[in-house]
């Protein structure tokens, strides 16, 4: 049985939490831009909306999706210790389907047409809630079972 290394603990803890904060951060700085867009969406103004406006909207949802894909290889990356190798692969497999709906969303967004994919926006608005609980559920299980 491998010995228990703290060092390589305290690396995989480190890493994961910087993981979370970049996600947080990214999801916080693009909130406003898609709060933007849902409620032109949902009055059925987009076309009303100014074409620079949804442009910029569509590069912050390219970025934030670039964010989370730096952040799934990263935790794919990542040395988990022995007792969490479930809890970490699935929270690497989770993390991956959550920057892949997000990506949806962003792939939903034409802006030279200024259209969105209804289809394909809301089946990613879905998706990202699922996975990102089960992200959290990941995180829970293995912060829970550190103490």
């Amino acid at each position: 049985m491998p010995k228990f290394n703290p060092k390589q603990l305290q690396h995989y803890v480190q890493s994961l939490q910087a993981v979370l904060q970049s996600t947080q951060d990214q999801a916080n700085h693009v909130s406003p831009y898609f709060v933007k867009l849902d409620d032109a969406r949902q009055e059925k103004k987009l076309s009303e909306m100014d074409s620079v406006e949804f442009k910029e909207i569509k590069a912050e949802f390219d970025d934030a999706v670039t964010c989370y894909e730096d952040n799934a290889k990263k935790l794919a990356a990542l040395q988990a210790p022995v007792r969490w190798l479930g809890a970490h692969k699935s929270l690497v497999k989770n993390y991956d389907e959550y920057a892949k709906a997000t990506k949806m969303m962003a792939d939903a967004l034409d802006a030279d047409k200024q259209t969105i994919d209804e289809e394909h926006f809301t089946q990613s608005e879905n998706d990202q809630e699922l996975y990102m609980g089960k992200v959290q559920a990941n995180v829970t299980k293995i912060f829970g079972s550190a103490m």
